[in-house]
């Protein structure tokens, strides 16, 4: 049985071919503690009583940290939440690159610094993004909505 052997050169610059993409050529998201615990019945939440509703947590949250730029909370349904980070994928060392809720739909987020767009599932859904939002941990006990990384 005759076996193949390759250079480790050629090896290598194969591995580096594979995984290879424009979302390796962006920096990551930098690491920072999200540990925040919302009480939904709190009046400053009322946006998350409803389908589709959204709220924006500021980075010192109500009873923890809050991420890197803070954090969006959309309700997807009864019980059913997603939380993302607000600093934008692209770019994300730039000063202004944070995601905030579009203020004329309601039905995305965006980065007005480089005009990436994102659905309320914190997918790609225009601009120069490669990498959909940074999701975080979500767990709803009762009126208590935790968030955590």
């Amino acid at each position: 049985m005759r076996r193949l052997v390759l250079p480790v050169g050629f090896c290598a610059l194969l591995a580096a071919a594979a995984c290879g993409s424009k979302n390796n050529d962006q920096p990551a998201i930098p690491y920072a503690p999200v540990n925040l615990s919302l009480n939904l019945t709190n009046q400053q939440y009322v946006n998350l009583r409803f389908d589709n509703g959204a709220v924006t947590l500021p980075v010192s949250g109500p009873a923890g940290n809050g991420g890197v730029k803070g954090v969006i909370v959309v309700r997807q349904s009864a019980g059913s939440y997603l939380a993302f980070e607000r600093n934008c994928p692209y770019q994300p060392y730039n000063a202004c690159a944070l995601v905030s809720l579009d203020r004329n739909s309601k039905l995305f987020m965006r980065d007005s610094c480089c005009n990436s767009q994102f659905d309320l599932r914190g997918q790609i859904t225009g601009g120069p993004s490669p990498l959909p939002l940074k999701q975080y941990s979500v767990s709803v006990q009762g009126n208590l909505l935790s968030i955590t990384n």
